[in-house]
């Protein structure tokens, strides 16, 4: 097994007790683990395995044998995922998993090296920074989190730890997206000026659930408690808690769920690490369900702490599936990915234009599991293709981007005081 050190967790003081993480399930923990060699197993945990955490559980199921890395324990405050997970884990291995319905009593077991988090948006924060302060690595789900101080929290705790932790926005392992990187610092579109992201999609019901669904669900199946998390107290609402990314508290939606990846896209290509400003606009046009957040938003950010000022844009409609389209806009051309993969100077009146190529794909690129359990396998936290930081700056986006649409006020961010502001 991975080798460990013992030492106490800070976690009451850091307050994350208020969501069941308490100081006694840390304070006994593995600390910094060093890979002694080939041999030793990765033992890796899940906790949220229902529809994304499973298919991320899938993953490292298929990639683990190659970095001797094994799934060994699943926990989930629903009764029904943890049976579901336990059988997957059963079919696959031929052996007995550990099953847990809390998180800290699995973090508290001491038999892990690592722990993928697929829980809803709003406990993936405090989730990682348990996680690391119980000396695991992680692998995160997007957003790495939706409430700034918690978010400012979980990346010092992992900057502190020297975790290895990726976050999965897993289009920065995607080969075209990694040449395109590539061919823009290269300087194949000029001096960057703007860039728009478009996602629509025809899904007017998206992410809410059939009545029967939620009848059938009582509160005696879950742990309601365990779901709120730091969010204040409130009756048990199963639709609450089967489509979380429709109510604010929980999430933002669109904005937690697809902008995520379309504006760390932006990060990755030009090199920026998050927005100077963010305004957003947003209402429902035409889903009739329970929903609080909006189907249909539009984001326009600045950027430039970078050293290069360039404007950005985030649009979503899900009243008409009408494409996506990522455009990276430059002084010599413009790198067109999501659609149609090129690099074009069309447009640039001048014989600095950029040719015409399309854009390949990279060679030697991994796949996003893959590349998390390499690098648990050798600590490098260096060849991670979505570390922290990186998670850091399209959260700080969008917790920007959601402060902003219900605020109806532009916002910006500090990077000194890690605070956002009106402004």
């Amino acid at each position: 097994m991975i080798g460990r050190m013992n030492r106490r967790s800070f976690l009451t003081a850091s307050g994350l007790t208020a969501s069941g993480l308490t100081a006694s399930a840390i304070s006994a923990a593995p600390a910094v683990a060093q890979v002694r060699n080939a041999n030793d197993m990765i033992r890796v945990g899940i906790v949220g395995p229902g529809g994304r955490g499973t298919a991320v559980m899938k993953e490292c199921i298929e990639f683990g044998g190659k970095f001797n890395a094994r799934v060994v324990a699943a926990c989930d405050i629903w009764n029904a995922r943890r049976d579901a997970a336990a059988k997957l884990l059963r079919e696959s291995y031929g052996t007995e998993p550990r099953i847990y319905s809390r998180y800290d009593d699995m973090l508290a077991a001491r038999e892990l090296d690592a722990v993928i988090i697929a829980t809803p948006d709003h406990l993936h924060a405090r989730m990682l920074q348990a996680a690391v302060e119980a000396g695991l690595d992680a692998y995160c789900e997007k957003p790495m989190g939706n409430v700034l101080g918690e978010t400012n929290a979980a990346l010092d705790a992992v900057k502190r730890t020297g975790r290895i932790v990726q976050i999965g926005t897993q289009r920065r392992s995607y080969p075209k997206y990694r040449a395109a990187m590539r061919m823009i610092q290269e300087g194949r579109i000029g001096q960057i000026v703007r860039a728009d992201v478009i996602w629509n999609e025809y899904s007017p019901f998206r992410w809410s659930r059939k009545e029967d669904d939620l009848k059938a669900l009582k509160e005696s199946d879950i742990n309601w408690k365990e779901f709120l998390g730091s969010k204040p107290d409130r009756p048990f609402d199963p639709r609450i808690y089967r489509s979380f990314r429709l109510f604010r508290d929980f999430s933002s939606g669109i904005i937690d769920q697809w902008m995520t990846h379309g504006i760390d896209v932006v990060h990755m290509l030009t090199g920026e690490p998050y927005p100077m400003t963010a305004y957003t606009e947003g209402y429902n046009a035409i889903s009739k369900d329970y929903r609080e957040n909006p189907d249909t938003i539009e984001c326009v950010l600045q950027y430039g702490f970078g050293g290069r000022r360039f404007m950005a844009t985030y649009a979503t409609c899900l009243a008409n599936a009408a494409g996506k389209a990522t455009r990276i806009i430059g002084t010599r051309g413009a790198a067109e990915v999501e659609d149609v993969w090129r690099i074009t100077g069309k447009g640039v009146n001048s014989p600095e234009a950029a040719k015409d190529e399309p854009i390949p794909d990279e060679p030697g690129v991994v796949h996003h599991m893959a590349n998390w359990l390499d690098c648990v396998r050798r600590r490098d936290s260096a060849g991670l293709y979505c570390d922290a930081s990186a998670g850091y700056g399209h959260s700080v986006a969008c917790i920007m981007a959601t402060d902003s649409l219900w605020a109806g006020k532009r916002m910006k961010f500090d990077p000194v005081r890690r605070s956002i502001t009106e402004g």
